[in-house]
């Protein structure tokens, strides 16, 4: 792994965290509650490690063995970034674009570490929690956390990618001023990495969970897409095996994990063109128009840009005069489409219509029938 090669000390870190230390210091909450996080990790994992290490035998035991690898190698993963988290909370308010916007990629990177983290909490209480029950799967719990594990160590080798440019940059400067070489070596460390653990059993644990089932039907489309890619001339064709061969990668994560690693390094820019166009497809846009709620209004409309007048803050009584923007082809009309579920008063009107572009589709899907009008929206 690559962190493996970068988990040397960070007594060097430490000290130019020292040394960029602020007088007007107030990160101090934040330390401790890295502080307490890691804490509650060591316990849970030290507290599983010891209930599966007992003598089980066959597959149960075999599970129970990869269990207690993976607790164990979680907390030395932990250990070594520690010190590293609680360093970068320590500076990364410098990197930030003012007070008021406390936000830079230091501050990301930490976050998704600790949302990997409580994750790892959260699935070992899981396991605290059910570990007696006759219905647990020693196996399936064994393959999330090693999941998780191998994805904090890839965040590990990340967390120290930043301290090397935390290091070669000078102070409250987020990017370097001299690369002598920087960027081919972020470029041969970042291609060593293993990805294919972000797209696996750990697929957006970084975002909300309503969003996490989206992203992996996505996952699953791209990678199956991706498998049929080269063995059919149409899209129609790719998108049907497509759909045939997803199921592995459904209930197969890992193998879904390095299929999207290897897709994502070795397909062109054609590809990616076809996978985001493949809903434009016609058998698709049908499909979608059949199972989809219809719209009553689906109109596209060019607004011509014209200059109006914008009466001052200071003084209503007198105003500026506002120009259209415009670009090195001069100004050009205004591109957009109004959407409606329901067909509102006005959205029929004589003055819209002369804004509407050809390419939009019938203003009404009524059939020729009297649709009802309702009063415009309240807001």
């Amino acid at each position: 792994m690559a962190s493996n090669k970068k988990s040397g000390g960070s007594s060097g870190f430490e000290k130019s965290v020292n040394g960029r230390r602020s007088s007007k210091h107030k990160e101090g909450p934040v330390v401790m509650d890295t502080k307490a996080v890691f804490a509650a990790l060591y316990s849970v994992c030290e507290e599983n490690a010891v209930f599966f290490s007992g003598g089980a035998k066959g597959s149960q035991g075999d599970a129970a063995r990869r269990l207690v690898d993976a607790m164990k190698l979680i907390q030395e993963h932990a250990h070594s970034l520690e010190p590293v988290i609680s360093g970068f909370a320590a500076v990364y308010h410098h990197f930030d674009f003012d007070p008021h916007i406390p936000a830079n990629g230091y501050r990301s990177l930490v976050k998704v570490v600790r949302c990997c983290v409580l994750h790892i909490i959260q699935k070992g209480r899981y396991i605290t929690a059910n570990r007696r029950s006759i219905f647990f799967r020693v196996a399936h719990n064994a393959g999330e956390m090693e999941s998780y594990c191998n994805a904090l160590c890839q965040l590990r080798a990340l967390l120290y990618l930043a301290q090397r440019m935390l290091h070669d940059n000078s102070h409250g400067n987020l990017f370097c001023q001299d690369e002598s070489g920087l960027s081919e070596s972020f470029v041969r460390e970042y291609s060593s990495m293993h990805k294919g653990c972000f797209y696996g059993r750990c697929l957006g644990f970084q975002f909300t969970p309503a969003i996490r089932p989206c992203l992996q039907t996505i996952a699953i489309g791209l990678v199956a897409f991706g498998e049929n890619y080269r063995r059919h001339q149409s899209g129609i064709g790719v998108a049907a095996s497509s759909f045939f061969t997803s199921g592995k990668y459904a209930i197969d994560p890992e193998l879904r994990g390095a299929e999207f690693e290897r897709i994502t390094q070795n397909l062109d820019v054609h590809f990616w063109k076809t996978f985001w166009n493949i809903t434009e497809t016609e058998v698709l846009s049908s499909l979608a128009s059949m199972t989809s709620t219809q719209v009553k209004v689906n109109r596209a409309l060019s607004v011509p840009s014209m200059p109006f007048d914008l009466p001052l803050a200071a003084n209503h009584r007198a105003s500026v005069t506002i120009a259209p923007p415009s670009a090195h082809i001069g100004t050009a009309p205004v591109q957009m489409r109004l959407i409606s579920y329901d067909l509102r008063e006005g959205q029929d009107s004589e003055t819209l219509l002369s804004l509407s572009r050809s390419e939009g589709g019938a203003i009404s899907l009524s059939l020729g029938l009297k649709t009802k009008r309702l009063p415009s929206s309240p807001v």
